[in-house]
């Protein structure tokens, strides 16, 4: 019996001893995450990556199918290649962003936001592009990159099940690929939960340290996003200078040592190199900013569009506003920006001879109007209010001209305005097309939603009726307490006070974006 209570106490000591496993907060998200797909989605157990820990659900295979485009390296466009087997790469994608309850925390797509009562006229809803190559990098999502860069498996019975969309039990991504991905905060959005601004934010914010859903589409493969937005500002050159009712597009020359000039954001891969032509006799030589052209006798007209659109993500041609209800295609959009811009300055270049339409120059001052847009032809900024108007639907009313010193503003604004600027006249109209080279380059601007507040009054017809009755003065008013509405509703006072908060958008430069400028000249004094 004694022996029978020692050995009793003795595994109750040793029990005692043992603690219970303790898992890192990682380890239990993941373990939540898997048994939320168990719950859920039982039929993606199946599909689980063991590189990044996440679970993948199909939703297109993408184009397999050979094609001269897709089976050389020989384009910068990659067509339908496996983005894994590219040593470098970038990928043009769509995504949405969820919560585990289906809402949505961020958004790519335009019609997403309009269902999410998030969209935004200054918003430009086009694929991001982002670097996919070997070395890890990403500027999305780090699970984004994970699926592009490894062949998902998936189990044999989904594969089955979905045999109509599933080719085989590996899938390299590729252009057309669409997949749902359930990521754990790891390989999501952080610690940070989702940061999306500037149009690309859902109606519901996404907590730090939670898993997510991933819908993400990839668009288009390129080797190199600098030549690839190269081939479109030559494109769009190519196709107006070939017109004939278009004033011509000139390279700008460069007339420095290039490797004393570099570009304003420090980041520019392109401005040192240059094109040579012999252009007065054997031995001489011109360098050109490769991708900066300007045109000093660029002038709206309603008659006709002065440039050819073209989408960034894809080849061929786009209606950056096809969505907004508002405008049937870019031809129809452009036909009102050109009236607008030829009625609000026809009078300054009427007044302006050809003498005084002289060119700026390296030494002077001039005062600005300019409406900037992407190749696709979306209007990211303008300092003209009817501009603004046509574009976003509203304005604030502030627009005025800027004041710009080509000694002294060069540092202020992007390269391209330095080099062109110097070369267009006063009293007219020129235009600036420049890769990102000498924008904004591979950094971009990112997107943003700034909200204010302001208090104001307001009309209110109960608390107007409440003290008509007081005014009366009658005992049979008072009797019901209507000159207690009335003291609670101020008096005389048949307004009452309200709080207005209103969002602005700073409209997303993605990196390596061309865009263009229509700059006009105010007339000198």
């Amino acid at each position: 019996m004694k022996f029978i209570i020692t050995l009793l106490l003795s595994l109750f000591a040793l029990s005692s001893c043992v603690k219970e496993k303790e898992y890192s907060g990682d380890e239990l998200e993941a373990r939540a995450l898997r048994a939320w797909i168990k719950k859920n989605r039982p039929e993606l157990i199946q599909n689980y990556q063991q590189t990044g820990g996440y679970y993948v659900d199909v939703l297109a295979w993408g184009d397999t199918e050979a094609t001269a485009e897709s089976t050389t390296t020989e384009s910068n466009d990659l067509g339908n290649l496996p983005i894994m087997e590219q040593d470098t790469c970038w990928v043009f994608y769509n995504f949405t962003g969820y919560d585990l309850d289906g809402n949505v925390c961020s958004t790519r797509k335009e019609m997403v936001a309009r269902m999410q009562a998030t969209f935004s006229d200054r918003t430009h809803y086009v694929p991001y592009g982002n670097y996919c190559g070997k070395e890890e990098f990403y500027a999305i999502v780090e699970g984004s990159y994970l699926a592009s860069r490894n062949k998902i498996t998936l189990g044999e019975e989904y594969v089955a099940s979905k045999n109509d969309i599933c080719k085989g039990t590996e899938l390299m991504l590729r252009k057309g690929s669409k997949v749902r991905l359930y990521l754990a905060s790891t390989i999501g959005y952080g610690s940070d939960g989702s940061s999306s601004e500037g149009g690309y934010e859902g109606q519901y914010t996404l907590a730090a340290n939670v898993p997510m859903i991933l819908d993400m589409e990839v668009i288009r493969v390129v080797k190199n996003p600098s030549d690839n937005e190269l081939e479109m500002v030559n494109q769009v050159v190519k196709i107006s200078n070939d017109s004939s009712e278009f004033t011509a597009w000139y390279q700008v020359e460069n007339t420095e040592d290039s490797d004393s000039d570099s570009d304003s954001d420090g980041d520019n891969d392109t401005e040192n190199s240059s094109d040579t032509e012999d252009t007065e006799g054997e031995g001489s030589e011109k360098k050109y900013y490769e991708g900066l052209y300007y045109s000093s006798s660029f002038t709206p007209t309603e008659e006709f569009a002065h440039l050819v659109h073209a989408r960034p993500d894809m080849a061929g041609t786009g209606n950056a506003y096809e969505d907004t209800q508002r405008f049937v295609n870019m031809a129809e959009f452009d036909k009102k920006l050109w009236k607008i811009l030829d009625e609000k300055f026809a009078e300054d270049i009427a007044e302006t001879t050809e003498e005084d339409a002289k060119e700026i120059g390296e030494d002077n001052t001039a005062m600005i109007w300019y409406v900037g847009r992407f190749l696709d032809g979306f209007i990211f900024d303008t300092n003209i209010d009817e501009v603004k108007e046509l574009a976003f639907g509203e304005t604030d009313g502030g627009g005025s001209s800027i004041s710009y010193s080509v000694s002294s503003s060069k540092d202020e604004y992007i390269s391209a305005w330095a080099h062109c600027i110097p070369k267009l006249r006063y009293g007219r109209w020129g235009a600036i097309i420049t890769t990102s080279g000498y924008a904004y380059g591979s950094t971009g601007v990112s997107a943003s939603t700034s909200t204010s507040s302001s208090s104001s009054a307001a009309y209110n017809a109960l608390a107007n009726l409440y003290n008509y009755y007081s005014m009366m003065g009658s005992s049979y008013y008072n009797a019901y307490s209507y000159y207690n509405y009335y003291n609670y509703y101020g008096g005389y006072n048949n307004y009452y006070d309200y709080e207005d908060t209103t969002s602005t958008i700073e409209t997303e430069i993605a990196p390596y974006t061309p865009l263009i400028f229509y700059i006009f000249i105010e007339p000198t004094e």
